[in-house]
């Protein structure tokens, strides 16, 4: 394989010694690649190596830190593979294994494991489920807040009626729960609390304070962009001599207004700002007749002058110096109250983790701060403990640096050798994670302030701009977006040359990669469907197109057709808008996939084993019991709930149930035996071991595999049981104490995450969220739902935080029963919703540079020209867009069409819409932007039958003849099973309706039965550890006897040389060799009319029936499966075999195939009698 050719800048990263590195990475740009290279070139430095183990590698999550160690893993292979006597690789092979790969949290948690004792916590501390802190958390809350409340104190009193909405006082526990997260993401959060506390001193004037100075800092920008709208209208004004003598004089008295202003502000005097702004008046225009263009935006320019300078006087600037004074005065106890209420919570909720020997991520990393810092200053210096453990380390590489918060920045700091030994890298034009508190801001101080790299000057930056996955086409309008969205306002960095993409990827002959913005015109259809619905139709038609035409996609150095799993629909918020994206593709036949996020235990698979377990407690929960009834965990009908209503009309229903018991009804008989067995054993067991029984003793994992999605349904069967595990393991005990908590969880509105059952392999379109496909490619990507507005209902609460501005809440005046705005308030809100949208910026980049070969951006407007005329307001020279142009969007599509207003292609259609474009960008990607008309497909009506004619009424006796003649004429179907076993079908014979398990050990005296010796081997193949097995046969056969998988007789049955060929050969090389193995795989599969060996005749009509089987090994090997089947017939001849077992060999192909979402590559009959494989 040739070797891989590195960039100047990827090969200075990789290479560059001496001191601390930041590598601002851009999207595709190799990033990991040149990561593991680095570890590699340390580890064999010829000059100075280093050992694997004196590497600290800290990754964003535990999916990227295996990444990164298989990476470094078979790299080292690769080169053992090479040079197989070096001892330095083999020694590093080995010291791989021990190396600190992993997430800041392992570290943390490492760390704490080893000096638990200094910390004063228990050796056994765990990491708590989060369900669990949940319950621990409000409890804590509870008691603290109940605690400040039997104090009676006057001041804690008002802040609860500041807090507090209506007759409840949750928002004063949303606030106490936000800012106790919040102030956890700093170190010493303490000293954060007290700073903090210091800004409402009152000793500061208003313009002075760090909140007046933010909205000063605002009223600047504003101005100066209102100042230049004023200007543009003035040069349109003095061209047409008309509008000049009607609109010269007015517009030059607003110029000069907003220049006074603009000085005032600048002066820094408040009440000069806020008076000049009260005496703000816009003189009225002269009437001029006619309607053009240029009038239309003279007077939309002048519009949102207007708009800019009653924000200014009626929010920014929404209190004088004086009332300014008073509100921090009236404040002040109120937030020292409040800060005392969270210091106290922080001590009762840590010390009812303790009780459970639990703590959380924010534990770990609070943890690890005491261990490693003291507070001193404004800074912090290092513990004896930090400086040892900075001796152990080499160097320090952080992944995904741009989404570090505060407290783990401290972390990194402490550990490494003063600052000099760290490797940071990251992209802040991809930090998307505000809401786990991360900190772009920290990435964007190093990156201002290390040195260009020289190899000579550290702390040093290097910038790898080259995009090595996408097309030019794509990088190019990636480029032209944010070259003039992204200032240092909106998107906190400068879009400029160095932080362009470049375009590195090669693509075959034959692709053909490509760019749409896709407006969807809704005009005339709001009455007619959901927005949502009718984009997600227009998406899914855009996606069966792409299908049906087998678009080409590249393919390594090929092209191929396009397959559904190339294509990934992105949302900004799926949680809601996922299912109609689903079903518009759905309905089209197009196989599809979405991450659930919620509604896990009310989903149709999960509620009736929670409303089952629920009865356990107490069988006279009505509700809850014919939930469990109805479902197909017991099967009854509605009309048998009916007829057991009857029996006792005023008793509890189970009651009824046991009358209709006693009255013979077999359906209920066979209920209660069953239900009073798992109360019996409720009484003793777990939560988990009560659910096993509930799907074992109900078939209920196979009766849900045969409903639609079934592999997810099964999925979330089996999750359930892990979270009831999970209950258990934390100490927590009884099926009542599951119940109880479960019932918690959803009166707070709370969930378990349901499980994904979608494998890496399976063909369909994914729907997701530009969180989760972070980090992932795909050929063809579609960003839908860009019309929707922001999110700013964070930004209207009552409270709100921020790191440098601290806390801040609206005052209520308690007499007058009214609420204001303060300035901290003002001040906080703008600067979140500048970091808000600062985010948004980056999430839009982070979803367009998935697409590798076609990008289309959809959003669907009504009366789309109306929106492009207001955004194109104020919009005219090219390059960067005025910060306050891209601060007042309202959704990504605006920012979209702000850009797009540049391109030549998108000013054909605003000029089709009467409008005027601006001059044009100097480079021009290649996009389309087609205009789409939105409209419903008017279902066909049937056509109504008509009646008899008069006199043509069939003779009454006719008319009964003819139906009692009637046949049903698919008669066939009726003999159709509801269920066959592949082994029925193989055999040509029925299952027996009943047969025992196994053989009564009184009649087991003269030996197993030859069937009963093929079990004991199939019993072995199923439980064995293979890898003890191929050491020592002998040894896992006594262990696997000790253990109770087999029985002595068993044990004694199974011939070891038997099984140690097996393990010897070549099968079972491809079985270790294999990602994924599965053993004893059950499965239930659909199928019509297909070749089902002797039943075939009964689907000749149709129909369909359910199949199911067990397939005694299925293991993955280049992205195909392969099935084993083994064999303990005695036989001469593998032919004999074959001919026993096609049947079953070829429904294995055909269903296992399917139900694992990969094809089948091959059938593989194992034969211990011949010691052979067999394949079909």
């Amino acid at each position: 394989m040739a070797e891989k050719q590195w960039t100047p800048q990827q090969r200075a990263a990789i290479e560059a010694r001496g001191g601390t590195l930041l590598v601002s990475a851009a999207a595709g740009s190799g990033k990991t690649a040149v990561l593991v290279e680095r570890v590699i070139g340390r580890i064999l430095d010829p000059e100075h190596p280093v050992d694997a183990d004196r590497l600290l590698i800290a990754t964003f999550s535990n999916a990227a830190a295996l990444e990164m160690k298989q990476r470094i893993a078979a790299r080292l292979n690769t080169l053992l593979a090479q040079h197989p006597e070096d001892a330095r690789l083999q020694r590093q092979q080995m010291l791989l294994a021990r190396a600190q790969i992993g997430t800041i949290h392992a570290f943390c948690g490492s760390l704490i494991r080893s000096n638990f004792q200094a910390l004063g916590l228990p050796s056994n501390i765990r990491v708590a489920d989060e369900k669990e802190l949940e319950v621990l958390r409000q409890q804590a809350a509870r008691q603290v807040v109940e605690e400040f409340h039997s104090r009676g104190e006057e001041t804690f009193l008002q802040l609860v009626e500041l807090l507090s909405s209506g007759r409840d006082d949750s928002r004063l526990f949303s606030t106490l729960f936000s800012l106790y997260d919040f102030v956890r993401s700093h170190p010493f959060y303490g000293r954060w609390l007290e700073e903090k506390l210091a800004l409402y001193s009152g000793e500061v004037r208003v313009e002075d304070s760090a909140w007046g100075q933010v909205i000063l800092s605002y009223a600047a920008d504003a101005l100066d962009y209102a100042i230049a709208m004023t200007g543009q209208a003035l040069e349109k004004i003095r061209r047409e001599e008309r509008m000049a003598k009607a609109y010269l004089e007015a517009f030059y008295q607003d110029l000069d207004q907003l220049e006074q202003l603009r000085r005032t502000v600048s002066g820094r005097n408040w009440d000069q700002i806020c008076a000049q702004l009260g005496g703000f008046t816009f003189a009225k225009l002269r009437p001029l007749r006619g309607e053009d263009g240029e009038k239309a935006a003279v007077q939309a320019l002048r519009a949102g002058v207007k708009k800019l300078v009653g924000d200014l006087r009626e929010k920014q600037f929404c209190a004088t110096a004086s009332q300014f004074q008073e509100d921090v005065e009236f404040l002040r106890p109120m937030v020292a109250q409040l800060f005392s209420l969270v210091q106290a919570f922080d001590r009762a909720f840590t010390a009812a983790k303790l009780q459970r020997n639990a703590m959380d991520f924010s534990d770990m990393e609070q943890y690890a701060i005491a261990l490693l810092a003291r507070p001193e200053g404004g800074g912090f210096v290092r513990t004896e403990l930090a400086r040892q453990v900075a001796a152990e380390y080499d160097e320090l590489l952080i992944d995904e640096f741009q989404d570090t918060n505060a407290a783990q920045e401290i972390i990194f700091r402490a550990v490494s050798q003063n600052e000099q030994n760290l490797f940071l890298v990251g992209d802040v034009k991809q930090s998307i994670y505000r809401f786990r508190q991360a900190r772009p801001e920290l990435f964007l101080e190093k990156k201002r302030r290390y040195y260009p790299y020289d190899g000579a000057h550290f702390p040093a930056k290097i910038t790898l701009g080259k995009n090595f996955r996408s097309a030019p086409q794509v990088t190019g309008w990636v480029n032209f977006l944010f070259t003039q969205l992204m200032s240092p306002q909106v998107g906190e960095l400068d879009y400029d040359r160095e932080e362009a993409l470049q375009p590195g990827a090669a693509f075959p002959e034959g692709s053909r990669p490509a760019c749409q913005v896709r407006i969807l015109d809704l005009t005339g259809e709001e009455k007619h469907g959901d927005k949502t619905a009718l984009e997600a139709r227009e998406v899914a038609g855009q996606v069966a197109r792409l299908l049906e035409r087998g678009e080409p996609v590249a393919d390594g150095d090929r092209v191929r057709a396009i397959r559904p799993s190339d294509i990934c629909i992105l949302l900004r918020s799926p949680a809601r808008k996922a299912q109609v994206y689903l079903d518009a593709l759905a309905a089209r036949g197009i196989p599809v996939w979405a991450e659930p996020k919620n509604g896990f235990l009310t989903t149709r698979e999960v509620a009736p084993v929670v409303a089952l377990l629920r009865v356990l407690g107490n069988p006279l929960r009505d509700i809850d019991l014919t939930a469990a009834l109805l479902s197909p965990l017991f099967g009854f009908t509605a009309d048998e709930l009916a007829a057991i209503r009857l029996v006792g009309r005023k008793l509890p229903f189970y009651l009824a149930v046991e009358a209709k018991a006693g009255q013979g009804d077999a359906h209920c008989q066979a209920f209660l035996a069953l239900f009073r067995q798992l109360r019996r054993l409720a009484v003793v067991a777990t939560a988990d071991q009560v659910i096993r029984e509930i799907y074992t003793r109900c078939d209920y994992l196979g009766k849900v595999q045969v409903m639609g999605m079934g592999d997810a349904r099964r999925a979330n069967l089996l999750q359930l049981v892990e979270y009831a595990c999970r209950y258990h393991q934390s100490g927590y005990k009884g099926l009542s104490g599951f119940v109880g908590f479960v019932d918690q969880l959803l009166e707070r509105e709370g969930d378990f995450a349901p499980a994904s059952a979608l494998s890496e392999q399976a063909d369909v379109v994914r729907v997701m969220s530009i969180h989760r496909s972070k980090g992932l490619e795909f050929p063809v990507v579609f960003l839908c739902d860009c019309a929707k507005p922001f999110n700013r209902e964070d930004l209207n609460g009552n409270t709100l935080l921020h790191s440098e501005l601290g806390f801040a809440c609206m005052r209520r005046d308690f007499a007058q029963m009214k609420q204001y705005t303060t300035v901290p308030m003002q001040a906080l809100r703008l600067e979140l919703e500048r970091s808000m949208l600062s985010e948004e910026l980056r999430m839009l980049y982070v979803a367009l540079t998935r697409a590798k070969e076609r990008l289309v951006i959809t959003g669907a407007l009504t009366r789309p020209g109306e929106r492009a005329a207001a955004l194109l307001a104020g919009l005219d020279a090219q390059g960067k867009l005025p910060a306050y142009l891209v601060r007042g969007a309202s959704s990504c599509l605006d920012w979209v069409l702000m850009a797009a207003a540049h391109h030549p292609a998108f000013g054909e259609q605003l000029s089709q819409w009467g409008l005027v474009p601006p001059a044009p960008a100097a480079e021009i990607p290649e996009v389309e932007f087609p205009l789409v008309r939105a409209g419903l497909a008017q279902a066909p009506q049937p056509p109504q039958p008509a009646g008899p004619e008069p006199g043509q009424l069939p003779a009454l006796e006719q008319a009964l003849a003819q139906k009692l003649a009637w046949r049903y004429p698919h008669q066939a179907l009726t003999r159709v099973p509801t269920k066959l076993a592949v082994s029925q079908i193989a055999k040509g014979e029925l299952a027996q309706a009943h047969r025992f398990a196994s053989r009564p050990a009184f009649l087991q005296e003269g030996g197993l039965t030859g069937a009963q010796k093929g079990n004991a081997l199939h019993k072995f193949m199923q439980f064995a550890d293979y890898r003890r097995a191929a050491q020592d046969v002998e040894a896992e056969l006594a262990r696997m006897g000790s253990q109770g998988f087999l029985t002595s007789q068993e044990v004694a049955s199974i011939d070891p040389q038997r099984l140690q060929n097996f393990f010897t050969g070549p099968l079972a090389a491809r079985i270790f060799r294999s990602p994924q193995v599965w053993r004893e795989l059950r499965f239930l599969a659909q199928v019509g009319q297909e070749t089902l060996g002797p039943y075939t005749s009964l689907l000749e009509e149709g129909g369909e029936t359910v199949v199911q089987g067990v397939a005694d090994c299925v293991f993955l090997e280049d992205g195909a499966a392969v099935v084993v089947d083994y064999k303990s017939d005695r036989v001469q001849r593998p032919e004999q075999l074959l001919d026993r077992y096609r049947t079953q060999l070829e429904l294995y192909r055909r269903l296992l195939g399917s139900t694992l979402g990969v094809p089948v590559k091959e059938c593989v009959l194992y034969s211990f009698a011949l010691d052979r494989e067999i394949r079909f």
